[in-house]
């Protein structure tokens, strides 16, 4: 769990290290998950260009991006479930309207309980993490880009999550 943690923060101070390179390549915004064609989960999704940043500036890695996700997952009773993703993608050239991606990257699944059965409260909490595998569309909902992702996730049994959403910036 500490080297997932520690590998989102290299991460982090790698993005904040460039900050005029990599200004003009965050785009930000909103997405609802499917978690396990499911489960209802909502959050926010942060993608950074990384491609200029690590100075490539030619060939299929120079589009490289990096994608930060966090989402609340929906579930029945007082649990509580946090998903977090830290990916990295290639976005690939194609002739069409869209614009496929495939990568790999980190997942922290967090849930928690609390409840009071006969007067006495019940309480439990896990953390775990695994690794991810990706692939998604890039698209044009008129001025504002959109995605969809399918993703596995190796977190516990493994889950497939299914994220829609829209980007603004960038």
């Amino acid at each position: 769990m500490k080297r997932w943690i520690g590998m989102a923060l290299a991460l982090a101070v790698l993005l904040a290290a460039h900050p005029g390179r990599t200004e003009a390549q965050v785009a930000f915004g909103p997405q609802a998950v499917l978690v396990d064609f499911d489960d209802l989960a909502v959050g926010g999704r942060v993608d950074f260009g990384l491609g200029q940043a690590l100075g490539i500036e030619e060939g299929v890695f120079q589009e490289l991006f990096a994608s930060l996700n966090g989402n609340y997952v929906f579930t029945e009773g007082d649990a509580t479930n946090l998903i977090f993703n830290a990916n990295v993608a290639v976005p690939f050239e194609v002739e069409a309207a869209i614009t496929p991606y495939a990568g790999a990257g980190i997942n922290i699944y967090r849930w928690s309980f609390s409840e009071t059965i006969f007067g006495e409260t019940i309480s439990g909490s896990d953390t775990s993490s695994g690794l991810n595998l990706l692939g998604g569309l890039f698209f044009d909902l008129g001025e504002i880009p959109a995605f969809a992702e399918l993703q596995y996730s190796t977190t516990g049994a493994g889950y497939i999550s299914l994220s829609f959403g829209v980007l603004f910036g960038g």
